[in-house]
């Protein structure tokens, strides 16, 4: 599928969410940024070796693993392992210091629903775990 198709199809699902697209376009195209509650959102569609055809992913930045108190670094890790065994099309994840919270896939077959769908789950979950880690486990 051709990358504007993809874009425009990302952008209707984002329009779906209440979003207007043009005013959460990125620096970067095929990149769509965002907030829904206290999470910040990043859409997008990256390309690669891998996924010549791209691949669609939304994810959230909970927090900073610096942020975890050091008395409870083994429970929060725990407690992301417990949380990920209860997600469903997305998971948590460490990256460069970041706790995420990822969902992607290859863009094949990909509709303006799904993306509305993902967007939605993932935002609702982001918006509830970045507090609620925070509350728990930071310093």
């Amino acid at each position: 599928m051709k990358t504007q198709i993809l874009y425009d199809i990302i952008e209707k699902g984002i329009l779906r969410m209440g979003v207007e697209p043009e005013m959460a376009r990125g620096e970067n195209s095929g990149q769509w940024d965002f907030s829904r509650g206290s999470a910040t959102i990043a859409v997008g569609l990256s390309q690669n070796e891998r996924f010549p055809n791209g691949y669609f992913y939304v994810s959230s930045v909970l927090m900073s693993e610096s942020d975890i108190h050091v008395t409870k670094k083994e429970a929060f890790y725990q407690k992301l392992l417990e949380i990920n065994a209860s997600l469903v099309n997305m998971q948590l994840a460490l990256s460069d210091g970041w706790v995420l919270l990822i969902s992607n896939r290859d863009a094949a077959g990909l509709d303006d629903i799904e993306v509305a769908i993902t967007i939605n789950e993932l935002s609702y979950y982001a918006d509830e775990l970045d507090d609620q880690l925070k509350d728990s486990f930071a310093s």
